[in-house]
């Protein structure tokens, strides 16, 4: 199915002329519509509360689309083309809404500028996208690319001090880790938005000095949000530093509510404000000599009401998190993550999906995390961090049920075959089996590193990618979401059920070999034996180095040790405890 014989229209009228490369107006106010079932099968779009792969497997309908977490307003088919929205405003969005079998597309507030790329066929149509958008953006240092990054979120929320992050970092070395980033979550500062060390931090500087020592990059969580309780507040809203609420100077900062309460938010299109920012993470760079940040924020959702508010430059709702990013890249290149991108495809920063909950399914489950970690990789954010193992914990509900030790063990799996790795809730609160499986699948990671840096300074694909990469001409490739490959020879294919020890696996063409058995196999494997752990992973059978470099740290994780069931971590992590809950 070609482009030209695919209809699309504006309101009531077709568009005319896209046999090739192409760009048309989309009036404000008016849907642009496409039919799906004539084109085949439907990527990109980011985040959704239900995460369809391909799109068109469940409705998507979001009227109010703006960056929220990972987005960007791309859409991509099997036929060979993409669509690219041009803008930062707010769009309505509809994919297969009501069964209607059209994606429709619309600005209530502005015309847009809709480019549609074609190409041979839907990889050589992504690389046309991408080389538009400035892709693909500086790899990190090789060392994050077999990195298990330790977070403080989910195992010391709203009890994090000084010694419980020293605490952490020794814990790391003693279990062996091969873990090079610490990351200090939440609650580290005296107030939101003051950037300054609370008393549970007295010395600051010498414990990120004992945490070089030890061997380990230093990473902060940081938003731009400047709560009413910050002493730095008034100040701020005083000198016109934060959005302003509508209205004569005098009328100070338009206020937003987000997780963390009350609060203004930096104004980075005013140069006064993007000043003084960047001279606050300077100064924790230093003076406490942290090396990077974990940035927070962003979201359209966390800025102030538009009718209400005056920026210096408004750049849409979903141009503050690329002005945000663009702060960070400049400081702290490729060491600083976000959760929050739009059209930022060219930025040397480090992708991080948002928060998943600890369960399974496309419900913002592990399953979700491997499909928008496929969506996220066709548009060009594919060097990415999936969310912390096994999820959010406790975090968001307290009184959740602690995550079983087969989702553990299943998560670790996926994570160490994605391009960097992230614990926070530790492996060693569970039984000993799967405490070293999870060891095990992080050294597995790091195996991967020469692997992964080969294929990340000077790659024309994306080092994450879906199974369809590998030959855009097999139909049934394009509908395989629960397996992926990492660079051209690495595929894995998790399982993303509770209680499963088998399941099918399609391999592209070509001759694979198992990174367990070494057995050598092709076309498609009914009941593949996946005991936990146990991930069936394939290797391109001439690569023999990538072969023989991961059989070597798999034969040393025993398959099938650690059972369904229920779990044997005993450890809290909900965000109401004020002291530290171990059984």
């Amino acid at each position: 199915m070609t482009l030209a014989r695919l209809p699309f229209s504006i309101g009531d009228g077709a568009v005319q002329h896209l046999s090739g490369p192409a760009a048309f107006g989309l009036p404000r106010g008016e849907w642009l519509r496409v039919d799906l079932a004539p084109g085949g099968h439907w990527y990109g779009h980011g985040f959704a509360g239900r995460q369809p792969w391909p799109l068109e497997a469940e409705p998507v309908v979001n009227d109010a689309f703006a960056v929220n977490n990972c987005q960007s307003p791309i859409w991509m088919c099997s036929a060979g083309f993409v669509i690219l929205a041009e803008t930062t405003a707010r769009l309505s969005v509809r994919i297969n809404a009501e069964s209607g079998g059209t994606l429709e597309v619309r600005c209530p507030g502005e015309p847009v500028t809709v480019r549609v790329f074609r190409g041979a066929d839907l990889r050589d149509a992504v690389r046309r996208l991408l080389d538009h958008l400035g892709w693909p953006n500086p790899p990190p240092d090789k060392s994050l690319l077999g990195d298990c990054i330790f977070c403080t979120w989910t195992q010391y929320p709203r009890c994090i001090t000084q010694e419980r992050v020293l605490a952490m970092a020794r814990a790391v070395r003693e279990q062996g880790y091969p873990c090079s980033t610490i990351t200090i979550d939440d609650r580290w500062e005296s107030a939101f938005g003051e950037l300054r060390f609370s008393a549970d931090f007295p010395d600051p500087a010498a414990m990120v000095r004992e945490l070089h020592g030890l061997g380990f990059r230093v990473l902060l969580w940081v938003t731009p949000f400047i709560n009413r309780e910050a002493r730095t507040f008034e100040r701020l809203s005083r000198d016109g530093l934060l959005v302003r609420r509508r209205g004569p100077p005098s009328a100070g900062a338009a206020l937003l509510e987000w997780w963390g309460g009350t609060a203004g938010l930096v104004d980075l299109t005013r140069p006064e404000g993007r000043t003084w920012y960047r001279r606050q993470l300077l100064r924790l760079m230093g003076e406490v000599g942290v090396d990077g940040f974990k940035v927070d924020g962003g979201d359209a959702k966390y800025q102030p009401a538009p009718g209400e508010s005056a920026w210096h430059h408004d750049r849409g709702p979903s141009g503050y998190a690329d002005e945000l990013l663009s702060l960070f890249e400049e400081i702290a290149p490729g060491l600083c993550e976000t959760r929050t991108m739009w059209l930022s495809q060219r930025r040397n920063v480090l992708w991080r999906q948002g928060g998943k909950d600890s369960h399974w399914g496309v419900d913002n489950g592990l399953a979700a995390m491997v499909h928008l970690g496929l969506h996220m990789a066709v548009m060009g954010y594919d060097i990415q961090i999936p969310d912390m193992i096994p999820g959010r914990v406790q975090t968001m509900v307290s009184d959740l049920p602690l995550p079983a030790d087969e989702l553990m063990v299943r998560w670790t799996e996926v994570s160490a075959l994605f391009p960097i790795m992230q614990f926070s809730y530790f492996p060693w609160n569970y039984a000993p089996e799967t405490a070293s499986a999870c060891l095990g699948l992080a050294r597995l990671h790091k195996a991967l590193q020469g692997y992964q840096s080969e294929h990340a300074c000077d790659r024309r694909d994306p080092l994450l990618r879906p199974l369809w990469y590998a030959a855009p001409d097999v139909e049934e490739l394009h509908v395989v979401g629960d397996e992926f490959l990492l660079g051209p020879d690495l595929l894995a294919a998790p399982v993303l059920c509770e209680g499963r020890t088998a399941r099918d696996v399609l391999l592209p063409p070509g001759e694979w070999r198992d990174g367990w058995t070494g057995d050598r196999r092709s076309g498609r494997i009914e009941r593949h034996p996946a005991p936990c752990p146990g991930i069936p992973l394939f290797v391109r059978a001439e690569n023999t180095d990538l072969f023989e470099r991961l059989h070597d740290i798999l034969r040393t994780i025993p398959r099938g040790t650690v059972p369904s069931g229920p779990t044997t971590s005993t450890y809290e992590a909900g965000l109401d405890r004020d002291l530290l809950v171990t059984g």
